[in-house]
């Protein structure tokens, strides 16, 4: 009977599950929310429960089960330290899974683009993962402030509101964008300001224009929009270059730009801080790259290595070729 290589992107929305044969051929793309232990009242039980209830439906589907599985690369959020992802590991050994790796779904950036390099995500959130030469896994970040994680949509939306109040209230510069964060919080005048960094919700809930108009302000010349995305590229090439020189490379390193503040904004400034941190302290020559393949790609080629060695070019080209961002998102609204 054939067996199966399995990629599981398992973000803080959703869980998508990749399922192939172990020649590579492509079978089935399945969907569903996510089963993240770290969302309230889930934990360690809750994650594998709901986990083992969506492969069960994509498992009946094809009328296989988890022993036919030759291989899995599983990246989740929420493995972020070692504790969490010894925890995670064992819920997937109790769902009955033998051959497959497990690390923070930052992997997957890197794992869908190459075998080695680095991925920054740069999402609603931060993190800087890498897998060297020899196959050693590093995760830089992802743990909030503490890690030195200043970057990520949530970063974006408060510094501008921070900018707002430190401009009406300190000795801050004057944006064009604090006008609009104003009307977009609902706020009638800069006195009430006060109010709304009190209660981080509302500034999270309105994360997403407050982000649009930082970035069409920052596009526009504005300097302290400038400055705030500025900020946030030169955060994540330091996670980038900090892992990098935690880790054994010896070529050409091949640097990941995943997540929406990497894919979605248009001023170009935050790259080129980017870039510059990491040249500036990264002896080999670097490629940067934007993340255009589904992040289960990498989870299906993480598979194939597990189960075969190594991931053939021709194959890799094949499936990035074949699910494209796009055609992923057709096959999985099916």
């Amino acid at each position: 009977m054939s067996k199966y290589i399995l990629g599981v992107d398992g973000g803080n929305s959703k869980t998508d599950y990749l399922l192939c044969r172990e020649d590579g051929t492509f079978v089935d793309i399945l969907r569903r929310p996510t089963c993240s232990h770290e969302h309230e009242g889930v934990g360690y039980d809750g994650m594998q429960a709901k986990m083992q209830s969506q492969l069960n439906d994509l498992f009946a589907k094809h009328n296989i089960t988890v022993s036919d599985i030759a291989a899995a690369g599983f990246g989740l959020a929420g493995a972020d330290v070692p504790d969490q992802v010894v925890n995670l590991k064992q819920r997937v050994k109790n769902i009955g899974f033998t051959n497959f790796g497990l690390a923070n779904d930052g992997i997957l950036g890197v794992k869908a683009m190459a075998e080695a390099g680095v991925c920054s995500i740069n999402g609603s959130g931060t993190v800087a993962l890498g897998i060297d030469e020899t196959g050693e896994v590093l995760q830089v970040g992802g743990i909030g402030t503490l890690s030195g994680d200043y970057a990520g949509g949530g970063v974006i939306s408060r510094n501008a509101v921070e900018a707002a109040y430190r401009h009406y209230y300190r000795v801050g510069k004057d944006s064009e964008v604090f006008p609009i964060v104003l009307e977009l919080l609902d706020l009638k005048d800069p006195s009430e300001l006060f109010v709304a960094i009190s209660d981080g919700g509302k500034i999270w809930r309105n994360s997403k224009p407050i982000i649009q108009a930082v970035d069409a302000a920052a596009t526009n010349g504005d300097e302290v929009c400038q400055k705030i995305l500025d900020d946030v590229g030169i955060n994540c090439g330091e996670g980038v270059a900090g892992c990098i020189r935690n880790l054994s490379f010896t070529r050409e390193i091949t640097i990941v730009k995943a997540g929406s503040i990497w894919t979605k904004l248009k001023y170009p400034g935050m790259g080129i801080a980017f870039e510059n941190v990491i040249r500036q302290n990264t002896p080999q020559p670097i490629k940067t790259v934007l993340l255009d393949a589904p992040p289960a790609l990498g989870g299906l080629f993480w598979a194939m290595e597990l189960l075969k060695g190594n991931v053939c070019e021709s194959y890799r080209q094949e499936m990035t070729s074949f699910l494209t961002v796009d055609k992923y998102e057709e096959l999985v609204s099916e």
